[in-house]
């Protein structure tokens, strides 16, 4: 079985649908308040639009969530690597 990784996208509209469905909230309320159409809230869900920083804290103060519950427990598919202090360039 192929492992793929989960996008941000698709991520973050999975913690959206679960927290706007926490909270009682239909799509159509969600995209009333940040100023956009449903259509718009139904994308962000599945992943297939990405969220600008600026929507995304207008979804995050409209789903009484910090900004950070959107990027907490996301694994992204890279791997840090620390800068070689002993080198000075």
């Amino acid at each position: 079985m192929e492992n793929v990784e989960e996008t941000f996208n698709v991520a973050l509209g999975k913690k959206l649908r679960s927290r706007r469905l926490t909270l009682g909230l239909t799509q159509t309320d969600v995209a009333n308040k940040i100023g956009v159409t449903f259509q718009q809230i139904q994308k962000y869900e599945k992943g297939t639009n990405g969220v600008s920083a600026e929507r995304l804290e207008k979804i995050a103060i409209t789903l009484k969530v910090n900004v950070l519950y959107f990027f907490n427990n996301y694994k992204p598919n890279f791997v840090v690597i620390e800068n070689d202090k002993s080198k000075s360039w």
